[in-house]
């Protein structure tokens, strides 16, 4: 209760003292002395005690946001929504959903702010908005938990809260980071997102925002600009690694007809590779020797027989070859010999 309020409480109970001890105040024909004193003087005193017990109570709640039952149609997807749509077609995801189905709605509430009136949104797969057609609400964040609940039929939990962009965007990231991290591309397609549409200036403002790492946050990006053949030679977006933005992009930088060349070829296999196959593909790990064959560097002869070359292949790996196996013994003493020159050197 506002001090301006609890004067005004007091001034209207000191009020009431007076009219009733100066006789303006309707008593009961027939009562005590004793009970006509109790009524005038504890009445107010138990009146400041039970507003004082009620001021308390509401303290409690002081800054607390309203949580309230929505029905999850009238909620839209954010403009700011960061999840691929494979993080709803997956064993974590099918395990969320059974445990809200179990529980009768989500227990977590998410959180949502209000939609100003003439402004556009995104309802999700199965919305049907408002009466008038359009969401009322925007998720801050629990994508997945208001999915699931719109998809089970149930009411959604929700924390009701005025943000602009850059605070939804702020609490939805760190949301995520906290409860069930975004992928690398996914995190890179977010924080792309925000500078395209100005919420931050840089990219060094915007991890100092978030509390990130802003090379993380460069690396990320990387990821999210790389060409699309490159990304759906993956078989998902989220099997990307922030390890593989800079090689990615380098080899790109280098022969972007050759990567783009590379990841057709992935994907006309149906993208049946690894993620870190498909990466070596990409980058041409396990490339055929074209335009830089092997070449000899020596012939290895014993009893006036060839035996073996000395040649650097394609790669610029001097391999040793032998025309025939060999026996345990020469595999020592050869591996020996190798490890003696080497001690010289």
């Amino acid at each position: 209760m506002s001090k301006r309020l609890r004067d005004k409480s007091d001034k209207a109970i000191q009020a009431h003292a007076v009219n009733m001890a100066s006789g303006r105040h309707e008593v009961k024909l027939g009562a005590s002395a004793h009970a006509l004193t109790t009524y005038m003087l504890d009445l107010p005193t138990q009146a400041r005690h039970d507003r004082d017990a009620l001021v308390s109570e509401a303290s409690r709640f002081e800054g607390a946001l309203p949580v309230r039952s929505l029905d999850p149609a009238l909620i839209a997807h954010s403009t700011w929504g960061n999840r691929h749509a494979s993080s709803f077609d997956c064993a974590e995801y099918f395990a969320l959903k059974q445990e809200i189905q179990s529980s009768g709605g989500n227990v977590q509430p998410i959180k949502v702010r209000p939609i100003p009136a003439g402004l556009g949104a995104h309802p999700l797969p199965g919305s049907t908005g408002s009466s008038k057609g359009t969401p009322c609400y925007e998720v801050v964040f629990g994508h997945r938990r208001h999915r699931a609940c719109l998809e089970l039929g149930f009411p959604v939990l929700a924390l009701i809260e005025e943000l602009s962009d850059a605070e939804l965007f702020a609490q939805m990231e760190r949301e995520n980071r906290n409860r069930e991290p975004l992928s690398p591309w996914e995190q890179g397609v977010m924080y792309l997102k925000a500078l395209e549409a100005g919420l931050f200036t840089s990219m060094r403002q915007l991890a100092v925002a978030l509390g990130c790492d802003a090379g993380t946050v460069s690396r990320a990006i990387s990821l999210a600009q790389l060409p699309d053949e490159v990304v759906r030679a993956f078989r998902s977006p989220t099997d990307l690694q922030f390890r593989w933005a800079k090689p990615l992009m380098d080899a790109i930088q280098k022969d972007r007809k050759a990567v783009l060349r590379r990841a057709e070829r992935v994907i006309a296999k149906s993208r049946g590779l690894s993620p870190a196959s498909t990466f070596d593909a990409l980058v041409g790990a396990h490339a055929e020797p074209v335009s830089t064959p092997e070449y000899g560097l020596a012939t290895l002869c014993h009893a006036g027989k060839r035996i073996g070359e000395v040649v650097r292949d394609s790669r610029q790996r001097t391999v040793v070859r032998f025309h025939r196996p060999l026996t345990m013994p020469e595999h020592s003493a050869m591996v020996h010999a190798i490890q003696k020159a080497f001690q010289k050197l």
